[in-house]
């Protein structure tokens, strides 16, 4: 299934607001976004559990198996915090957006590595250094 890259970045921006010490089943999480099909927040989420983006309980291993209706989301790793900080801005998502042609057939992570270019390009101008100066990062 081919992730709707709204999608994704609502899911990330949800699953930030969970409070502490509490969790969201997948099933709320979709109620909160009635605008997207529950078969398309399973498999995000399912893609992002894979990923570490995210933390998931009530499951029966901790391997990369997908994720159901009624599993709980307690809330963004510190891979989906990093990766989330790049597209929270609604300002930064709609300039990628509009300048991205294919935007639509871009993966989420592609999306998110194209903000990090362009968030460091930019502190790098702040800062009065070479643009193509990037610091090491692993792969999202």
């Amino acid at each position: 299934m081919k992730i709707n890259n709204e999608c994704a970045r609502k899911i990330l921006l949800e699953i930030e607001n969970i409070p502490y010490g509490e969790t969201l089943t997948i099933g709320k999480l979709q109620e909160k976004m009635p605008e997207y099909p529950i078969e398309a927040v399973l498999s995000i989420v399912s893609d992002f559990n894979k990923e570490y983006f995210l933390t998931i309980l009530d499951k029966a291993s901790y391997d990369n198996t997908d994720v159901f209706r009624d599993h709980k989301i307690k809330g963004l790793s510190q891979k989906g915090i990093k990766a989330l900080d790049y597209i929270r801005s609604d300002k930064m998502w709609k300039r990628i957006k509009d300048k991205i042609e294919n935007f639509d057939d871009l993966s989420i992570y592609t999306i998110i590595d194209i903000a990090y270019k362009i968030t460091n390009v930019e502190q790098n101008k702040l800062l009065g250094l070479p643009e193509d100066i990037l610091p090491i990062k692993e792969r999202w």
